[in-house]
């Protein structure tokens, strides 16, 4: 049987100022070679979680192992193997953006030739040739956020720990980013823990998710087991020819539970197993029923974090 990389075991943090319970008993593992995020919205307590699991701040009680060290009483061993990007970098700001890569290599055992070869060739991945040479306290905040990122995929580490690793990114950097990591996951089989508010990102991403919330672990499983709890239902979307809402209304109560969604948009939910039926009447007969298109939407992680228990919607874009 493959040992757990982390084993979290009644994970508790109270800060003092406040009395504030950030992190509740919380028990989960991380095995190796997985991309799990963690999932939920600001103030969760996913970043205490992660910073509890590098030994930057104590637990109040339970216990953290990494390989069945435990984090509290060994940091630097356990630290040595790990790979930490903050949501913001601020210990690097210093630095050039190639210096601060070298450095990082350096730190982490690296010979000053590989560490050189490995920050070129991470400049080049990210896209960051044109500010190799400036301050990164200079840069803006998407650029200081590659940097970080950058930084934290130098050296062969065991774990690969992002905090909202996509913040202040566009589209394309973020796509960029998801490339890299995947791809360090699996040519170095490096364990990659991911911190997001971000639904999409994670649901395209993750092997496994674990959905906090007021300090609480609400579930851990795959994406797709997650999906499963939600409504069994299958659920398509109908956008009705303009003013003739009532006439699909009517046709489609028919068929299922019919839920209004706009001026000429409806949402039908349908057991699964009349779903082939019910999708060919629609093909037949969709300009009777006043139906000019329809789309099928499978239950989505968001739907599952509501399940679960959410206080609130995660954002789509971080």
């Amino acid at each position: 049987m493959m040992r757990n990389l982390f084993e979290v075991r009644e994970l508790t943090k109270i800060y003092r100022k406040g009395g504030v319970r950030a992190n509740d008993r919380i028990c989960m593992d991380v095995r190796p070679g997985e991309i799990l995020g963690i999932l939920g919205p600001n103030g969760a307590g996913k970043s205490t979680l992660i910073k509890q699991m590098t030994a930057m701040i104590a637990p109040t009680s339970g216990t953290i192992r990494y390989l069945g060290r435990n984090v509290t009483a060994e940091p630097l061993e356990v630290v040595r193997r790990l790979s930490y990007c903050a949501q913001d970098p601020y210990a690097i700001t210093s630095l050039t953006t190639r210096d601060a890569l070298v450095y990082t290599g350096r730190l982490r055992g690296m010979s000053p030739s590989d560490a050189r070869a490995r920050a070129c060739a991470l400049i080049a991945r990210l896209q960051l040739e044109e500010v190799a040479h400036t301050r990164v306290g200079r840069l803006s905040g998407g650029q200081v956020k590659l940097v970080g990122i950058a930084a934290a995929l130098v050296g062969r580490v065991e774990a690969l720990i992002l905090d909202e690793p996509t913040n202040a990114l566009d589209p394309a950097k973020r796509r960029l980013v998801w490339d890299v990591i995947v791809q360090r996951n699996r040519e170095e089989g490096t364990t990659v823990i991911l911190v997001t508010h971000n639904v999409l990102e994670a649901e395209g991403v993750v092997d496994r998710v674990a959905v906090i919330d007021y300090g609480r672990l609400l579930g851990l499983d795959s994406v797709g087991r997650l999906k499963d709890m939600v409504d069994e239902r299958l659920r398509i979307e109908v956008t009705c020819t303009f003013g003739r809402r009532c006439v699909a209304e009517r046709a489609l109560k028919g068929m299922g539970f019919v839920e209004v969604l706009g001026e000429n948009r409806l949402r039908l939910y349908v057991d699964r197993d009349r779903a082939g039926r019910v999708l060919d009447q629609l093909v037949a007969n969709g300009e009777e029923m006043a139906c000019e298109e329809y789309k099928v939407i499978p239950p989505s992680l968001e739907d599952a974090y509501f399940l679960l228990g959410g206080k609130e919607r995660i954002g789509h874009a971080g």
